[in-house]
């Protein structure tokens, strides 16, 4: 078995690997490039698996008598009010506030200490680099000195200069278009226990944070193509949130004020790392530095803690190290690759750009709080389905027994319809909607209502009643395809989550026919319009977590029902006197 083990970073990654490493019975030595262990950071999360790990190290509870007493997220208007919002108290599981959040900072230190008691830890140092020969990497530090170790794990972070070194060029990062700046300021009076989330026209937004430190945290964001800002001097960054972000209102003055001042500002243009392979001889790349998912996916925390643990588990039960590293391998991608599906469109969907766009967002949002479809929203915010078995790795086998059950991701096939009854149900779903929607259709057969529609002062850029018609079939033909596809799927959160998306958004069609032609609810009709663009582009995003096919062919719809939506507002506003 290897015993000499290298760790490069001291984040939570690096700690958790250290801590188990190190109860297996590993000599290990962790090196950080900062100069002491790094307290402070934003907050994080852990959900799911990550938090399996944390209770099977006995640091659970610690982790949330240690959170920020964070107690739900709340969008809020120019004048603080809130639009929307989403309590922890009323969530049956995690919604955009987990039950365990937590500063970096805070959860790192709550690892690093019991790993320090097994682990040697070197602060002010740094990997120059890395040769192997047949029985060790030979490491370089940047203090001149060279050793041997077994496996060096690379826990840098998303702009690892370790991977750089051993991977050259073989990091394909995707762009996430949101570029974001995070620090404290210190708190004000009215600051409560809420995460107040605001946003400005020009995809920006402002969010204040609590603490358990008697600060705020702040974070700024802009919704655009990344353009190399992430390379500029911290100055010149400082400088240009100052100009993006003079003019958005609310407590932007503050937030800039708080920000000359600030001691540990943070600023970066927000991209996936996508690495083909995580190992490569006896290097292995774990947590940000193999698969950074960005904080858009939501379990970049609970991916490092699980990575991190599975990556131990296997080193500890193999002699192996290259075997090692690939059954970790095989184990933590589909969690990563179902975490890494987050669509691109999702930072403009919660960045709006436009002051109608923001009041379709908080009108959906509005929507999504209520009880009624609450708990599918905590679904959404939930953590990853395809969670590594961990009952693999049962605490009592670090003598590298080899009896483990064989891995698995999900059940095969359970809990997925048959295809006659997955083609039975679509067809009873759409069935249901076109005839909601034929019932209420101005079409000859419903001459009031067609009467009543074709009086309608329209904008210029409204389709013929033609297109209209064509139009429909394709997208229920969309839908009809991805759902079967998903009710074909083993059944788990995120396809179920898929699924009752889909229903729900089948049932909107006919309602917003209902609300629109039969009704005249001209302005409730365009809020529902704008809830639908919310609720689409969700299905799409939960599709193409499970199937992309299926997410692909439900894009048109989404794309379809933003421009209704703008076709309904400008009718609502054109026509006053001929709604009710």
């Amino acid at each position: 078995m290897s015993r000499r083990i290298l760790i490069t970073g001291a984040s939570v990654a690096g700690n958790t690997a250290a801590w188990w490493l190190g109860r297996a019975g590993f000599d290990v030595t962790v090196v950080e490039r900062a100069p002491a262990f790094r307290d402070g950071g934003q907050n994080i999360d852990v959900r799911g698996s990550g938090r399996e790990v944390l209770r099977r190290m006995g640091l659970e509870q610690s982790a949330l008598e240690q959170g920020t007493g964070e107690e739900g997220t709340a969008w809020v208007d120019a004048n603080g009010h809130i639009a929307a919002q989403f309590l922890t108290a009323d969530q049956d599981g995690d919604g955009p506030t987990a039950e365990m959040e937590i500063l970096r900072g805070d959860l790192a230190r709550l690892l690093y200490e019991p790993a320090a008691e097994r682990a040697t830890y070197r602060f002010g140092d740094s990997v120059t680099a890395i040769v192997e020969d047949d029985e060790a990497a030979c490491v370089t530090f940047a203090r001149g000195r060279t050793e041997r170790y077994d496996a060096v794990i690379v826990a840098e972070g998303v702009g690892s200069a370790t991977r750089a070194h051993v991977f050259a060029q073989e990091n394909a990062p995707r762009w996430m278009d949101l570029t974001i700046a995070y620090f404290t300021i210190p708190r004000a009076a009215d600051d409560d226990r809420l995460w107040r989330w605001y946003n400005a026209p020009g995809g920006r937004s402002v969010s204040l944070r609590p603490d358990r430190h008697g600060t705020t945290r702040v974070m700024l964001s802009v919704q655009q193509p990344p353009g190399g800002e992430q390379d500029w001097s911290q100055e010149r960054q400082k400088t240009w949130l100052r100009k993006r972000f003079s003019d958005a209102g609310w407590q932007s003055a503050r937030v800039l004020d708080g920000m000359d001042a600030t001691d540990d500002f943070y600023f970066d243009v927000l991209r996936q790392v996508r690495m083909p392979r995580w190992s490569k001889g006896r290097v292995v790349l774990t947590g940000d530095a193999a698969w950074c998912a960005t904080p858009i996916a939501g379990i970049g925390t609970t991916l490092a803690i699980t990575g991190a643990y599975v990556l131990a588990a296997e080193m500890a039960r193999s002699d192996d190290v290259v075997a090692a590293f690939a059954a970790y391998e095989h184990a933590m991608r589909p969690m990563v690759e179902d975490a890494q599906g987050v669509p691109k469109i999702a930072p403009r969907l919660m960045n709006p750009h436009s002051r109608l766009g923001i009041r379709l967002l908080h009108g959906a949002l509005s929507m999504a709080s209520r009880p009624a479809v609450r708990g599918l929203t905590g679904k959404l915010f939930g953590g990853s389905t395809k969670e590594p078995d961990l009952l693999q790795y049962d605490q009592n086998r670090t003598d590298g027994s080899s009896d483990a059950p064989e891995r698995s991701v999900t059940a095969a096939g359970k809990g997925a319809l048959s295809p006659l009854l997955a083609l039975g149900a679509v067809g009873l779903v759409l069935g249901v909607s076109a005839v909601v929607g034929r019932r209420n259709a101005p079409d000859p057969s419903h001459p009031r209502i067609r009467k009543w529609y074709r009086g309608l002062d329209k904008p210029g850029f409204t389709p013929p009643d033609a297109a209209f018609g064509a139009v429909w079939p394709v997208l229920e033909t969309g839908l009809a395809v991805g759902g079967y596809r998903l009710l074909r799927q083993p059944s788990g959160s995120a396809r179920n989550t898929a699924v009752g998306l889909w229903l729900l958004n089948t049932a909107m069609v006919g309602g917003w026919t209902q609300l629109f032609f039969r009704e005249k609810q001209l302005g409730a009709s365009a809020a529902a319009s704008g809830a639908m663009v919310a609720s689409s582009a969700a299905y799409v995003a939960a599709a193409a977590r499970v199937d992309k096919p299926a997410a692909a062919v439900g894009i048109p719809f989404v794309a379809w029902l933003g421009f209704a939506t703008l076709l309904a507002e400008r009718i609502w506003r054109d026509n006053p006197e001929k709604g009710r």
